[in-house]
């Protein structure tokens, strides 16, 4: 505020509760509808009364330039403190913009860094997110070199959403664009949602060469034991 010409850069999370554009939101629908078909998540949905694999796409919200789509985005897992943190971070945002500052604050993609994998439960649902897609989980290496060319876009492009003077129907629209949320705002169901799912894929995966070899070793027992050879 005392230094005319600063700009403000800041790294968002999928995890929250972001506007979308409606071509997400459709997307989301379609997926939603492909999803809702399959075994797997029907049984898992009828066994968790419908607390796993909730559906993303949600009514828009009618206003002023509206209407507005939106995720809820928001892992219980990370905390209240680490929600309120990223809140923070976007009044600090908004407010910086709309005193005229360029605001360079783009979304980054879950991504496989050694904090979060270091934690067996995430890095075990990292492995099977990508069953549900579009969603990806990048490497540290792809993430930061996206993220950096978006920062230097900003930086340098007047037509880029992070200057003050490109006009948006709705503060929060900032973060809608330029969005890398790695298939989060599109995914058939909230990434809060999909966890304890992911886990059983990834362990369904890496089980199923032992089943088959224990299915296999049992066949021949049997056939065996009823003289087939």
């Amino acid at each position: 505020e005392k230094r005319k010409g600063t700009s403000l850069a800041y790294l968002c999370t999928p995890t929250d509760l972001h506007l979308i554009p409606e071509e997400a939101h459709h997307a989301s629908l379609e997926f939603y509808s492909q999803y809702q078909k399959k075994p797997f998540c029907l049984l898992l949905n009828a066994l968790t009364g419908g607390k796993c694999l909730r559906k993303n796409a949600q009514p828009p919200v009618d206003g002023e330039g509206g209407p507005f789509y939106y995720v809820n985005g928001i892992s219980i897992a990370q905390g209240p403190n680490y929600a309120l943190a990223k809140r923070m971070q976007h009044w600090r945002a908004i407010i910086a913009r709309s005193k005229g500052c360029i605001v360079s604050s783009n979304i980054a993609p879950a991504t496989s860094t050694a904090s979060v994998v270091h934690n067996r439960t995430f890095a075990w649902a990292y492995e099977g997110m990508p069953y549900f897609k579009p969603y990806e989980i990048f490497a540290p290496e792809t993430s930061n070199a996206v993220m950096s060319a978006l920062l230097f876009n900003d930086l340098n492009d007047s037509n880029s959403v992070a200057n003050p003077k490109t006009k948006v129907n709705n503060p929060n629209q900032m973060f809608e664009h330029e969005s890398f949320n790695g298939g989060a705002w599109r995914c058939a169901y909230e990434v809060d949602s999909i966890g304890e799912a992911s886990v059983l894929i990834y362990f369904s995966r890496v089980g199923l060469p032992y089943v088959g070899a224990c299915a296999a070793v049992g066949a021949a027992i049997a056939a065996k034991y009823f003289g087939y050879f």
